[in-house]
């Protein structure tokens, strides 16, 4: 079964086939540009950072797409400091991009991936309780989709044909002991620290890669945790609520599992900027909901 028999399979509207089909279809196009794509492109993003040529060429291949599909109301990007707003004559979905996350990798040949989550309600900034799908792209050794809605969450493989097939459904996050913790030690709060010494203590083993997609994808396969805390000078941590907290805690939800900032459930957080950032920890069940972080 391919990836649109699957959504119709499973009652999804012909405009939202229509819009995840565009998305996965920019794929061959964002690889073609892989080839001498990790040189800097001289400007910085809205959080300070270096952007390179890849990163703004993903995004604007995916932009382009939205805004020539007429089915996009509003559009939000990592790269851009403002949710867009856009001519959706044929639908009126929102959509947050994480355009190629872990793009610093290119280099040296590692996983990165591409994230996405899709607002029915067409409204990215009403609350990450309204998301109603989400998936990422897993550009490794095989480009992997993994995608989630109100059915739980499945694997998809892209063949030579240029098309997803399912190879799993019903996917649950086990009750596994990899952890991954991003940031510098010497940045991490105290309780944080605490925290990474109990599971070193206790056993668990350390994937980190650098790259979320990729280290969240070991989690979802193997089970534990992976982190990105609050630090020491930036109290709401790293990583970009809209476009890379929100959408992958709505995937480890629907795969049984959980997301919390430390003290609070992720999927309630109601976004106040585009720019906003949280702190995550998102694995396996059981061992996210015992997580307290204090300051």
């Amino acid at each position: 079964m391919n990836l649109d028999n699957y959504l119709e399979k499973n009652g999804n509207s012909k405009e939202l086939r229509e819009l995840i089909r565009i998305i996965v279809n920019q794929i061959r196009f964002i690889k073609d540009e892989f080839l001498g794509g990790d040189k800097e492109a001289g400007t910085y993003n809205i959080y300070g950072e270096k952007q390179i040529k890849l990163d703004k060429r993903a995004n604007k291949i995916l932009l382009v797409a939205f805004r020539n599909s007429k089915l996009v109301k509003q559009a939000g990007s990592e790269e851009e400091d403002e949710v867009i707003k856009m001519d959706s004559k044929k639908g009126h979905f929102g959509v947050t991009i994480d355009p190629l996350d872990g793009s610093s990798l290119i280099p040296t040949n590692l996983a990165i991936g591409i994230i996405v989550s899709i607002y029915e309600n067409g409204d990215i900034m009403s609350g990450l309780k309204n998301i109603t799908q989400a998936f990422y792209i897993l550009l490794g050794p095989l480009t992997l989709m993994v995608f989630a809605d109100k059915n739980g969450v499945s694997q998809f493989v892209y063949n030579e044909k240029g098309v997803f097939d399912l190879v799993k459904e019903k996917i649950m996050i086990p009750e596994g002991k990899l952890y991954s913790p991003g940031g510098l030690r010497k940045e991490w709060i105290n309780s944080h620290c605490d925290l990474i010494r109990s599971f070193e203590e206790n056993g668990f083993k350390l994937r980190y890669s650098g790259s979320f997609v990729p280290d969240f994808h070991q989690v979802l396969v193997y089970g534990g945790i992976f982190s990105y805390p609050a630090l020491i000078d930036k109290p709401d941590g790293k990583l970009r609520l809209l476009f890379e907290v929100g959408p992958m805690s709505f995937i480890a939800e629907k795969a049984g599992g959980a997301a919390t900032d430390g003290k609070n459930r992720i999927l309630d957080i109601i976004p106040t900027k585009v720019d906003q950032r949280a702190p995550l920890y998102i694995g396996s069940k059981e061992l996210i909901e015992k997580i307290k972080i204090g300051n």
